[in-house]
């Protein structure tokens, strides 16, 4: 199909008030989202094939994780999804702090013949620290049947609530599960 589209011009409209707030969101969004490429590109392979990971990630979190009033949009971080897939979550997931600024995560064993269950699927972390607006990504960092791992945070995030989520991502790659919000902490 041939199309010929004009160049873009820029308005000399002041934008809305919807527009405004739709921009804020957008931008909080975007912003929030980017950071994670390298696990949203992995967590959002099944996007549309005329989309990227990153906009399928941005519309989801858009549509579903922004909340407050404008000005003062924030994320809803138990609603932010970094993955979106069909492969069984992490059974039961839990989180403490273990003292020296790491987290423990654990899970249960799954139950035998569950489907889209694999004992070597690989868990990936997202810690994310609001305050200092920085993120822990560890990839693939441990298998569905360790059933526990231990991040080791930046010593400088002691005192701070960080959200952290956990994927889990088949060993050939190719599917992936909805990410979990393992909750808030405060780094210890």
């Amino acid at each position: 199909m041939d199309l010929i589209k004009a160049m873009p011009r820029k308005s000399n409209k002041p934008p809305t008030t919807k527009q405004l707030d739709q921009q804020l969101k957008w931008a909080l969004v975007t912003d929030f989202c980017t950071w994670l490429t390298p696990i949203v590109k992995v967590g959002y392979q099944g996007k549309p094939a005329n989309q990227s990971a990153v906009n399928a990630a941005v519309g989801y979190n858009l549509k579903n994780a922004v909340t407050g009033v404008a000005p003062n949009y924030v994320l809803d971080y138990p609603n932010v999804k970094i993955s979106n897939g069909v492969l069984q979550e992490a059974n039961t997931l839990e989180m403490e702090n273990v003292l020296g600024s790491k987290l423990k995560f654990s899970w249960l064993a799954s139950e035998l013949n569950t489907p889209n269950t694999f004992l070597t699927d690989k868990a990936s972390f997202v810690v994310y620290n609001p305050l200092k607006h920085k993120f822990v990504m560890l990839q693939g960092a441990a298998q569905r049947d360790d059933l526990e791992y231990t991040v080791q945070l930046p010593l400088d995030y002691v005192g701070d609530t960080v959200k952290c989520y956990v994927m889990l991502v088949r060993e050939d790659g190719k599917m992936v599960s909805n990410s979990q919000f393992a909750g808030s902490i405060e780094v210890i």
